[in-house]
Formats: structure tokens, sequence, C-alpha cells
């Protein structure tokens, strides 16, 4: 064999070997995947501003009827702003400026959502205020009767026994034999906490649900945006379909003082959500050091003792041993107030609603300043 064909296999060879380490490079490292739930469906997300999921792959079932390919919907921008950019803009947002066409079609928006409402097609109501209010074109006063409007259908349409014609975020699911709730939440891929589902359905004991009974289910997840300048956290549902977000909830929250709440994306941790930890005082609390019980009058995270803790979404770089998180409190005259050492903190009973709606793994929480 000649020295050229020599080098030309070489070369051959080297190629191949580029390739090869190419592909396995991506398939490692190009995107990794969440998992939560015992579910293999890999999740990937960006911060549009505020909560909204990618869209992916995933298949979610409609109410009442077959399953159907999610859409990619609007993105959802800060209240006040106005949205330019498409859905894989920086992960902290950006202020473009609010143009008359932008304020004149926030406000045909809510001309129209209000009219539906009246005319109690609830559905195409909450859509249209949804996206009336995700424009970030509406005046401040007008923003708030819109959140209140929707608040309203949420609880009508959203978390009432009643399923509404025609609304993909909510279907009824009838237990089969040898079915128990956390396994069907699986199977349809709810991305709703078991908690929530119950309560829709008034049942206080999951064990008691039996055979062939009829059950209100919901499509999530839902997804949490704070304002640390206003002291709130909203809710908001990302609608099955479209991805649009729904607004359904604002809490009053307390925040972490001298700044120590950082801002930008994260993600209900997987794992992360539990009843009644043990506490361990970080060294900076001047706490003496060891685990505080939910029996100890010492202990921070409130009566019902309710935990999430969050994770940074790139490039935020916290991870879950930083122990930044959600929880109740043992001092609500601290709501609306800078105080805590970084977490973000409500009173019982509205954490526990929060409890309720976040899902570990696909559940985004967006801090804004």
């Amino acid at each position: 064999m000649s020295r050229s064909q020599v080098r030309f296999l070489l070369f051959i060879v080297a190629a191949a070997v580029i390739v090869l380490v190419a592909i396995w490079v991506k398939s490692r490292y190009g995107q990794p995947p969440v998992r939560t739930q015992g579910d293999s469906q890999e999740l990937s997300r960006n911060d549009r501003g505020a909560a909204r999921a990618s869209p992916s792959s995933d298949q979610r079932p409609s109410a009442g009827g077959p399953v159907k390919q999610a859409r990619p919907a609007g993105r959802l921008v800060p209240e006040g702003r106005a949205s330019s950019q498409s859905p894989s803009a920086a992960t902290m947002p950006t202020a473009p400026r609010i143009t008359p066409a932008d304020r004149a079609r926030a406000a045909t928006l809510l001309e129209k959502g209000l009219s539906l409402a009246s005319e109690n097609q609830l559905v195409a109501a909450r859509a249209t205020l949804a996206d009336g209010l995700n424009t970030g074109a509406l005046e401040p006063q007008q923003a708030d009767a819109v959140r209140a409007k929707l608040a309203e259908l949420a609880n009508k349409s959203l978390f009432s026994r009643e399923v509404l014609p025609d609304d993909p975020c909510t279907g009824w699911y009838t237990i089969k034999p040898g079915e128990v709730l956390v396994t069907v939440e699986r199977a349809l891929k709810l991305r709703v906490p078991t908690q929530l589902i119950l309560k829709i359905n008034g049942i206080a004991d999951a064990r008691k649900i039996q055979a062939n009974q009829k059950l209100k289910v919901l499509y999530g997840p839902f997804h949490a945006v704070v304002s640390k300048s206003r002291f709130t956290l909203d809710v908001y549902l990302e609608e099955a379909e479209t991805r649009r977000m729904i607004f359904v909830r604002r809490f009053r929250v307390g925040i972490g003082k001298d700044g120590a709440t950082p801002v930008g994306p994260w993600r209900v941790a997987v794992g992360g959500k539990t009843i009644k930890p043990e506490w361990t005082p970080p060294s900076s609390s001047g706490l003496p050091r060891g685990p505080i019980r939910p029996t100890d009058p010492r202990y921070p995270l409130g009566k019902k003792g309710y935990w999430i803790s969050l994770e940074g979404v790139k490039p935020n770089p916290y991870t879950k041993r930083d122990g930044y998180g959600i929880h109740d409190t043992n001092d609500p005259a601290s709501i609306g107030k800078a105080a805590s050492m970084g977490c973000i903190r409500l009173v019982d009973d509205d954490m526990e609603q929060l409890f309720f709606m976040l899902y570990e793994g696909w559940s985004t929480v967006t801090i804004l300043p």
C-alpha cells in the first residue's frame, strides 16, 4: 500500500472518530432531561419574562375527547410591558415600548372578554381576558379588574365540581377497577398534584375512591410569578391545547431582607415538596445549630409546615442544595415585607392552596425584581 493510500485511510478513520464523538456529546449534553413522577418525557424550559413552558412533543388529553397535539401560544409578559420577543428570548424580561396599538388591542380584548362573560360564555371569556392581561399593555386598574374577573372565572370553571363544554383545561375520568388516583394522574399526564383533584371533587381520603367513580380532572401544570417590588405571587394555569397562560390566583408574600431572594427562573425541584420537615437554621440566623422539629415553638414553617424546594433554571446557578424555597410562616406579620433569610413565605391557608397547585419538575417559579 502506498504512502498516499495510508494517509487517506488514516483521514477516513479520524473523520469517523470525530463524527462518533460529536454524536455522543450531543446525546449526552445537548438537552438535559427533567424527569418527574415516573415519566420519561423530556422537558426543556425557557423563561418568557414570566412563567411559560416551552412547547414540547408532549401530548395532553383534551376534555372528553381524543389526545390533541399541544400548540405554542404567545408569551406572557409582566404587567405594563408589551411583548415583541420570541419565546426563546433572554431569561429576564426586557421592557419594550408599549405602543398605542398595543393599548388598543388590550382594551379590545378586555371589552370582548367582559362581554363574553356577561353572556355566560365562560371558557371563551377566560381565554380572551387572559390574552388581554398577557399583553402587558393594560392600565394598572384595568389589569387589576381583569385579574379579579379571571379569579372568579377560575373558581367557576376550574376549581368547581362543574366541567364546562369545550373546556381544554378540565374533563371527566371514570376510575377503573384496581386504579388509584396517583397512577391515574401519571397515566393522563395531568401535571397537577392529586391533593387538588381530591379537593375539587370534595374527597377527603383518596383511599375511599371507588371503581366506576367519576372524577373531575384538571390539566396542568400551574406556574408562579413573584414580584419582589409588589410582594405578590401570581399563579397561572398553562392551558393544555394552546399553552396560553391563564391567571387564577394572586397571593401576598414576604421575601428576603437586603435582597436575599435571588431573581431569575426557577422550577419546583423533583422531590422538593414536603410537609412538616425538620428545619435546620443556617449559620447566619444566629439560632443554635441543630434541627428544629415542627413541635418546637421556634419552628418557622407555620402550623401546616408546607415546604416547596426550588432549583434554578439556566442561567440561574442555584440548586436544590442552596435551600431556597416557598413555605408558610409562623410570623404572618412579615407578609408584605422583606424579612426572611431568602425564602418566599405565605400565610398558612394561601400556602396550602399553592402547595396543591405546583407540580414537581414541571411548575416554574419566575422571580422578578
